[in-house]
């Protein structure tokens, strides 16, 4: 009789056991999945910390529920299970008032504060200070377009930040729905054809962050990444000074879409391996493969051999260089909508056209 109460006893410390360690695994899985970056409970900046505090408040208030809840709903079940040695009839219980009243009270009181609070932060992080670095962001499958206030200067793919000084975001996209987002930095914020949204941030910690589109916008929506380079006041303004320089130098300043395409005997020697990096750095893979898949526009694959021929009194590296400074001047069979950025005038130097050609005519 006695061991018989020792094993009900340790089964029964064996279920509180699996049960604790169960409640453990449940709350320590989504606690690694979030603690790496890019993750926006590692914030990098005021409004991103705002965004991270909410969020454990709101965990904490959600742990001692759950905890609470599941606790008795644990200890009611083998308090309460039906016994071994008897099939008596359990006391019915009608109901408690006083208890219905609290667990209808408290969780409204939460709900209110909660509602305070998301209320406070949002119109926190809504209007930017007047002296805020101006940046405007544009969408594009698949990649990202950002120019630097009134200097001319744009980057694709790599945003450049002052750390310590607010920055506003004008945000916009040239076809679908996207949604930008750097995690460590600030919250997410559409992108709308057509339309204008705004956000901001003060990025205070230097360094280097990963962005992503945050609605899925296509097929080639995973590869939507860009990176923000957050760098002290005095980098920011060398830097950008040194690209309104070479901004000077690119084939077509300030042109969209560029309006004379330059001869390409006048341009220096390409470098086919620096043209594969562009290729990757620019946004050219989201577009266009080098296997033969089509994606949004044609691929690469036999390119150097169908522009040998494809215009009358162009060689094919004079056709290459029309197609990447004048994209809408070409469609190709199966693509009739003239979607690529016609920004590589603006953006490209000689080096980089001539570097780009050297690694299409080896496709």
């Amino acid at each position: 009789m006695k061991s018989k109460v020792q094993r009900k006893k340790l089964q029964s410390m064996q279920r509180w056991i699996l049960v604790l360690a169960l409640l453990v695994l449940v709350l320590l899985i989504p606690a690694r999945a979030l603690a790496g970056p890019p993750s926006p409970l590692i914030p990098a900046s005021e409004g991103a910390a705002e965004i991270a505090k909410l969020f454990y408040l709101v965990l904490a208030m959600a742990l001692v529920v759950f905890v609470l809840v599941e606790g008795l709903l644990v200890y009611a079940i083998f308090r309460y299970r039906r016994r071994e040695d008897g099939d008596e009839q359990p006391e019915q219980i009608h109901g408690n008032a006083t208890l219905e009243i609290m667990w209808t009270i408290v969780p409204a009181i939460i709900m209110a504060v909660l509602f305070v609070l998301t209320l406070r932060t949002l119109q926190a992080m809504r209007n930017a200070p007047r002296d805020s670095y101006q940046i405007a962001v544009e969408g594009h499958q698949w990649f990202w377009i950002f120019r630097y206030g009134d200097t001319g200067v744009t980057t694709q793919n790599v945003l450049h930040l002052p750390a310590d000084r607010p920055v506003e975001f004008t945000i916009t996209s040239k076809d679908v729905i996207h949604s930008f987002w750097v995690p460590q930095l600030g919250g997410k914020m559409d992108a709308i054809p057509g339309h204008v949204n705004t956000t901001w941030f003060v990025p205070d910690k230097p360094g280097t962050y990963a962005g992503e589109c945050a609605e899925f916008c296509g097929l080639q929506h995973y590869a939507m990444l860009f990176d923000v380079v957050v760098e002290p006041q005095d980098t920011f303004d060398a830097w950008i000074f040194h690209e309104i320089e070479l901004s000077k130098q690119t084939i077509c300043p300030g042109e969209e879409p560029c309006k004379n395409v330059p001869d390409v005997a006048t341009v220096p020697e390409g470098n086919a391996a620096n043209g594969q990096a562009l290729y990757d750095s620019k946004g050219c893979k989201s577009c266009h493969s080098l296997d033969g898949s089509p994606l949004v526009g044609p691929t690469f694959r036999g390119f150097s051999q169908r522009a040998a021929g494809r215009t009358l009194g162009e060689s094919a590296q004079q056709y290459v260089a029309h197609s990447i400074l004048r994209p809408c001047d070409f469609l190709a069979p199966g693509f009739p909508n003239c979607v690529m950025p016609q920004t590589f005038g603006s953006t490209l130097h000689a080096q980089e056209l001539s570097d780009l050609i050297a690694f299409l005519m080896q496709q």
